[in-house]
């Protein structure tokens, strides 16, 4: 669904409050702070069960102060827009939307925030020279610090997080809310149906819609969006890929791998538990039909390495923590490297031969396909991948990536791969040549984003908002011209 720019501030900014505001941060803060109390004895049983939910934990541990503490107050010299992303996918996904706002808007100040510890990571290394925040909690009193002490102009969300306290004080602060690269699955359109009127009355607040799919634009819409807010602008994702990383830190990984010369390489990113021991188990197997590779896995949270590594050694595997591979003597051809670090999957996607995608041999939904493909690399997956369905949904069309039921069928594939490396190439070109034609969001994005940004750049405010906030920054000089809409790259 196409829409026109954005000219009127949406339905719940224009509407009176249905209760007054005080009363629904209360509200929201009660049922929050009781869902705490009840769950005490679940959070303490899966604490001790799932090492995947200890190392989550632990990392949020760490960084409390961050999320709960008083944020320090931007000084409001330039006018703010404050772009948040839940984790690494979205961190990147808003890389190039953020160049081009500063492209745009020269004299804008922008902030990146994100939820989770490796989402921080990424941001502040992707972002140098950005203030990176962690998002509130969302707390009523929490909320506010946070808001006030960054005193956005604009808030853009990236995919989803649509947290009650924080939009509603956004409201009450006049600051406009968009939403890019946006998803709405049915299942959460759903939820939001249930919930009325609360929950379609967030969602019809929102200034700007920009979603990936048609399905997604239908169902905002449905839930009380107005159709001239929502427009299908496509995937972010395709505009921020491939990342090369430079030659030298190829090389020295290369160099560290053991490429050259060696077995092909078979890069399994983003793997969850259970996976891990599926993926040894194959690769054990392969060896022993003669078919040697050098198998690398990259589970989604590196806290987990001891378990990866004892589920390689139940599958009579040897393994490495790529942090100990400078030290002791080189690799042995068929020893597995585990990467227990941040940031370095791209270097080994750059230089695998082959790739499997991990969240898709257990019910967790999958992960990002698009790196890989976009690097031209053949990629396999396991049958759980409903949460990457329009990405995976893009490739299989053009051929460009193979959706095994199992791990059997998974090993059937990489064994293939392996016999026909030609083949295995044909893939991983369809996939890439499907990821070049359907670039292009970003640029829609911020022609969508225009009247927004345009009221940025001539300080003008936003008609129908809240109540001003105390001590707005100094409004910038006027740009006539504004920054104007571009053609969709």
């Amino acid at each position: 669904m196409s829409g026109g720019p954005v000219a009127r501030p949406g339905p719940l900014a224009r509407a009176p409050w249905p209760v007054p505001p005080r009363v629904l941060h209360w509200g929201m803060d009660a049922a929050y702070l009781a869902l705490a109390s009840a769950l005490p004895l679940y959070a303490l049983a899966r604490l001790l069960a799932d090492a995947k939910t200890r190392s989550r934990w632990l990392a949020y541990l760490k960084d409390i102060p961050a999320r709960f503490g008083t944020r320090a107050r931007r000084a409001r010299r330039r006018p703010c827009v404050w772009i948040h992303g839940v984790s690494v996918g979205e961190v990147k996904a808003a890389a190039r939307l953020v160049e081009r706002i500063e492209e745009t808007l020269p004299g804008v100040e922008v902030v990146i925030s994100v939820t989770t510890d490796t989402g921080s990571r990424v941001a502040r290394k992707r972002y140098p020279g950005h203030r990176v925040e962690f998002y509130p909690p969302d707390l009523s009193w929490i909320v506010r610090d946070a808001v006030d002490a960054i005193a956005p102009d604009l808030v853009i969300l990236v995919e989803s997080e649509f947290w009650p306290n924080f939009l509603w004080t956004a409201r009450e602060r006049g600051i406009p809310v968009a939403l890019v690269n946006g998803r709405l699955s049915a299942r959460s359109a759903r939820r939001f149906a249930r919930l009325k009127p609360w929950g379609p009355a967030l969602l019809a607040g929102l200034e700007a819609v920009c979603v990936q799919v048609p399905a997604y634009a239908e169902r905002f819409v449905a839930l009380g969006v107005e159709p001239g807010r929502v427009r299908v602008t496509g995937n972010m994702k395709f505009d921020n890929i491939p990342i090369q990383p430079d030659d030298e830190r190829r090389e020295w990984f290369a160099g560290l791998l053991g490429v050259e010369g060696g077995p092909p390489l078979l890069v399994a990113g983003s793997t969850h538990p259970g996976e891990e021991r599926l993926l040894a188990g194959l690769h054990r197997r392969l060896w022993a039909r003669g078919l040697p590779l050098r198998l690398v896995l990259v589970p989604r949270h590196p806290g987990r390495v001891e378990h990866v590594e004892a589920d390689v050694r139940r599958e009579g595997g040897r393994a490495r923590r790529r942090s100990r591979l400078p030290e002791g003597a080189p690799l042995a051809p068929d020893e597995i490297v585990i990467l227990d670090s941040v940031g370095e999957l791209e270097v080994v996607y750059a230089l695998s031969d082959l790739v499997f995608v991990g969240g898709t041999l257990v019910p967790h939904g999958g992960q990002n396909v698009m790196e890989p493909a976009s690097l031209g690399k053949p990629v396999v997956i396991g049958p759980e991948a409903w949460n990457f369905r329009g990405e995976v949904d893009l490739l299989a069309q053009a051929g460009g990536i193979v959706s095994a039921a199992g791990i059997e069928a998974v090993e059937a594939t990489v064994a293939a791969w392996l016999l026909d490396p030609q083949a295995a190439r044909a893939v991983g070109q369809r996939a890439q040549q499907a990821i070049d034609g359907s670039k292009g969001a970003t640029e829609a994005t911020l022609d969508h984003l225009e009247p927004l940004l345009r009221r940025l750049a001539t300080g003008a405010r936003v008609p129908g908002a809240g109540a001003p906030r105390p001590g707005p920054p100094p409004r910038p000089p006027a740009d006539p011209a504004g920054p104007g809409g571009s053609p969709r790259r």
